[in-house]
């Protein structure tokens, strides 16, 4: 019984129109091509102001089955507030790499940093 009690209790706390408040969002494009290197490019965009871009390119490595993806593009989105972002990124060995206007940036290096790391190389 207790059980049965904590069962219906869950059920009833549970938002019951959830589904409901989500607004239905539309497709608007779609495109994906591909070759056999690999090599890849996709997007798409909804009605709701989200957008996708990405063009991807294999890099083969020294052996067999071995290599890398190189990636570059991008996504913009509306935040609930109805503000429009952009970010724009690049993939790949040296990691991801992201920017936009709404993204902090790293601040320069101090200069004693500097210098202590030319003094000091060892430590580095």
């Amino acid at each position: 019984m207790a059980i049965f009690v904590c069962l219906v209790a869950a059920a009833a706390a549970a938002p019951q129109d959830y589904y409901q408040q989500q607004p239905e969002i539309r497709l608007l494009s779609y495109r994906f091509n591909s070759d056999d290197k690999g090599n890849y490019e996709y997007g798409y965009e909804q009605d709701n102001g989200q957008k996708v871009e990405e063009v991807g390119k294999s890099i083969p490595g020294y052996e067999p089955e071995t290599g890398s993806i190189s990636k570059v593009g991008s996504f913009e989105f509306v935040s609930p507030e109805g503000q429009q972002f952009r970010v724009d990124y690049t993939s790949g060995e040296e990691g991801f790499l992201p920017s936009g206007a709404h993204l902090p940036v790293a601040p320069a290096q101090l200069p004693e940093y500097q210098a202590h790391q030319q003094q000091f190389p060892e430590l580095y």
